[in-house]
This record gives C-alpha cells, sequence and structure tokens, in this order.
C-alpha cells in the first residue's frame, strides 16, 4: 500500500479535528517550525489542534498508520530548539487544549491541561485562597504542560522545590502507540483523585518530566498547590566579587531560608543594560515567604546576616518591583539589546561563584573573537543554580546571526566540558547526548520500545 501524498493526509487530519482545527497555510507554517531560540527547524506539512484526550489519541494512531512524525507544542516560547527536525513532520498545537479541569481542594492539588498558562492558572486559584508552588518568569504565555516536560523552574524554587517536576503528583499521556496512561494515585480508577506521586512500582510521571514530547504527548497534569502565603518579603544586596554572590547564595540555602526566589544579576550585564546606572555591583534580589508576618520577621532577620554579611543592602525596592513584574520582566529586560540566544545550565548550589568567573571569562572571549556582548544571570534552586548565559545579536544582520549561533554553541561546549549541566534540552543538547554513555544508550531503548514507528518528537534531544 502506498503512502497517502501530503494532501491525503492533511484531509484525514480535518476528518478527525474538522477543517477549521488544521493550518496548511505556507506563511503559518513557517511560523512553526521557529521556536523562541534562534534555532530553526524542519516547516511542517500542517498543524492539528485537537481539543480533547480523544482527539490527540486519534491523531496518534493516525500518525503511527501513516508513518508521520509528531511535535507537540504548547506556548511555543522555549529557547533551546523546540522545533520540528524532519521533513513531513505535523505539529500537534495544544493551544485548545487550555482548561482548569478542576480543584481537588481535599487533596490539595489541581488537574489541568496542557497549554492552560501560568498566568491563567494563578489567577483562578486565587479565587479559592490557593496557588501553584512554583511559575516560571515568563509565566503568561509559558505552559504548565510545555514546562514540566522540558524540566521547568522558575519563581518557588528554593529550599523544597527544584523544578516543576516536584510539582506534578500525576499526569495523562497520550503514548506513541496511542494508548492512553494515566500515572501517580488515579492509576487506580477507584482512587480518589490526585494525591501521591510514587504510589505503583516505578515513578512513571517522572519519565514524561524532561521528556519533551519524545515519549508521548501529555494531555492532563495534576499539580500541588497550597494557601496563598501569609506574608512576603523583599530585599536585595549588592556585592563587589563573584565569590561573595556564590557565598551569599550557598549560605542562604543551607540555612533553609524559605526564599522562593534567589535571583543573581552580574554587574557586567547590568552596566550593559543600564549604562546610565553604571558600574553596578552584582546584586541578589531575594523574595521569601512565610505564612504569618511573625515568621517572616524572623526569617528576614536570618536572610539580613547571611546574605549581608560581604554585601552591601540595597533595600527592597528592586526585588518588590521585580516580583510586581514577574511575569513581564524577562520580555522588559531580555531582549533590550536585541535578540538572543540564551543558554540556560544548571550548576552545584555550592560553587556558584567559580562557574560565574568561567561565564565573565567566556563573556571577554566572545567579545574578542566575535564582537558579540554575552550577559548572565541565575537563581537559586534547590541544590543547583541555574545560570543563564544570553548571546545578544542583531537578528536583522545575516552575519551577525551567524555568529551568534557559532558563539552559542561555543559557550555550550566550554560549559558542559566544565561540569555544567543543561537545563532544557531540546535540540539545542543533541550533540552532547552521547558523552552521556549509558544514560543516552538507555533513553534510546526506551524510544524504541515505546515509539516503535519513531513518530514522537524523532531528533529532539538527539533521540
Amino acid at each position: 500500500m502506498s503512502s497517502p501524498s501530503t494532501s491525503e493526509k492533511i484531509k484525514m487530519l480535518k476528518d478527525i479535528v474538522g477543517p477549521e482545527n488544521v493550518v496548511d497555510s505556507k506563511p503559518a507554517l513557517l511560523i512553526y517550525a521557529r521556536d523562541a531560540s534562534p534555532m530553526s527547524g524542519k516547516v511542517p506539512i500542517a498543524v492539528v489542534r485537537p481539543g480533547s484526550t480523544e482527539e490527540v489519541q486519534r491523531i496518534v494512531e493516525w500518525a503511527n498508520e501513516t508513518k508521520t512524525p509528531l511535535y507537540p507544542r504548547s506556548g511555543g516560547t522555549s529557547l533551546w530548539g523546540a522545533v520540528p527536525l524532519v521533513e513531513g513532520s505535523v505539529v500537534v498545537d495544544l493551544a485548545k487544549m487550555n482548561r482548569l479541569v478542576r480543584i481537588e481542594e481535599r487533596n490539595l492539588t489541581c488537574v489541568v491541561e496542557p497549554s492552560i498558562t501560568f498566568g491563567e492558572l494563578e489567577a483562578l486559584l486565587a479565587k479559592r485562597g490557593f496557588r501553584i508552588i512554583m511559575s516560571p518568569e515568563n509565566g503568561m504565555g509559558a505552559t504548565v504542560g510545555g514546562n514540566f516536560a522540558s524540566h521547568g523552574t522558575g519563581w518557588g524554587a528554593g529550599p523544597n522545590f527544584s523544578n516543576q517536576g516536584d510539582c506534578v503528583v500525576g499526569c495523562k499521556v497520550v503514548l506513541p502507540t496511542g494508548e492512553v496512561l494515566t500515572t501517580g494515585t488515579m492509576a487506580n480508577p477507584n482512587a480518589h483523585g490526585h494525591f501521591y506521586r510514587y504510589a505503583f512500582g516505578n515513578d512513571l510521571t517522572g519519565l514524561f518530566c524532561g521528556s519533551e514530547g519524545t515519549l508521548g504527548i501529555i494531555t492532563e497534569l495534576a499539580l500541588k498547590i497550597e494557601e496563598m502565603p501569609g506574608a512576603l518579603g523583599f530585599t536585595t544586596f549588592g556585592y563587589d566579587s563573584l565569590e561573595a554572590v556564590g557565598e551569599a547564595i550557598y549560605r542562604v540555602r543551607r540555612l533553609r531560608i524559605p526564599t522562593i526566589y534567589a535571583y543573581i544579576s552580574t554587574g557586567w550585564t547590568l552596566d550593559m543594560l543600564f549604562p546610565e546606572k553604571a558600574p553596578w555591583q552584582h546584586t541578589i534580589k531575594f523574595v521569601v515567604e512565610a505564612s504569618t508576618k511573625e515568621i517572616l520577621d524572623i526569617e528576614m532577620r536570618r536572610l539580613m546576616e547571611a546574605a549581608g554579611k560581604e554585601g552591601n543592602y540595597l533595600g527592597p525596592q528592586m526585588a518588590e518591583e521585580t516580583w510586581r513584574e514577574r511575569y513581564r520582566w524577562v520580555g522588559l529586560f531580555g531582549y533590550k539589546l536585541g535578540m538572543r540566544a540564551a543558554l540556560p545550565i544548571h550548576v552545584p548550589i555550592g560553587e556558584v561563584g567559580p562557574y560565574l568567573k568561567k561565564v565573565e571569562e567566556m563573556a571577554r572571549e566572545i567579545k574578542d573573537k566575535y564582537g558579540l556582548r554575552v550577559g548572565a544571570g541565575g537563581f537559586a534552586c534547590d541544590r543547583s543554580c541555574v545560570i543563564i548565559v544570553v548571546v545578544y545579536f542583531d537578528p536583522s544582520n545575516k552575519r551577525e546571526t551567524e555568529l551568534a549561533l557559532r558563539a552559542w554553541h561555543e559557550i555550550k561546549g566550554k560549559l558542559f566540558d566544565a561540569g555544567a549541566c543543561p537545563y532544557r534540552m531540546g535540540a539545542l543538547w543533541a550533540d552532547h547526548m552521547p558523552k552521556l554513555g549509558a544514560y543516552y544508550d538507555l533513553l534510546k531503548r526506551l524510544k524504541k520500545v515505546l515509539d516503535p514507528n519513531n513518530i514522537m518528537a524523532p531528533g529532539i534531544m538527539g533521540l
């Protein structure tokens, strides 16, 4: 039997979800060959927008029958090359699946569809006196499903949580074969909702955390929720050296001060962003939460002592402004110097200073070699710190864009060889995956077993 033509495939998709939910015009498809990174992928033959788990299931079954690669997408805000990598593929745009399904108040969880944004979810939960535990800095556009599927983190990553995976107790996934799997307590159809993740043997929820669409399409997630905090505290400190920055972050974490955000801005990056106020010290903005004002006062005194040991107290204003603009400030400042090639990495919480020194040296090297500016910042994330290295360039300048990509990959290789670990993977880190040896080999074997026709996001993470 011959393979169906592109037009025949598109007709089949329209039969599944309706003509209004299939996009096949070339200008629209060009958008789906990109994400928010400077990487570009293959233009898909179509974009399909399912509205339910059942429609996703039928699309996956169709993809197996026609041997058509699928690339799931929710917000499209990724910075690491979450783009189609194979010709003839279809993007499964989950934008319609953006509901808060229910709040399981007695379980302290909520169930959501993958494309609800953090901003939307936060507003809905607040009406009931609850909050999500963690949300990324671009939470007005970032989706819950995309953040979970790519090991995302952000606000809330303090001494108790490191990434979005820690905040998820179960999920519903359409596997590459079209079967539907529910993980966590709801694997038992008689369970009273989602309330515990590690109930039945292996942690299958964790299998899909960070899988980036390679092992199936997530259609529901159950998130931990908590009572709104009774009090928030803000403060900012300035430091003369990166070593002092690293020591302050380490001391605050070791003392388990309940920060929900501790953001590092390097002085050389602030000098580029705000030259009218240069020279800047290196700064750390702290946000602390507590259940009562009395407890907050105690924790803020501990923070002032720990972070202020080698730092200069700069007051609460900068941290409080960042909190108020937490879902907008990346857009306000992240692209102030042009397009950015962002490279987020994890480094040990106790080695932040030395790693930032390495990045500072690389920034000088890239400036000398390519004429491009490099900035860096980062935030505490339990036992690691996410350092975000940014190469700025003018996307309208083809030569500068090519140089930025080369610099991006050069920095990536040096940091990997220095022991840093990727924050998120996509296509960006695919060339480094073979260096992981047995770990990468096992991922490939899992992929082959779960996805025998290799239809789910082929090429992402080098799989």
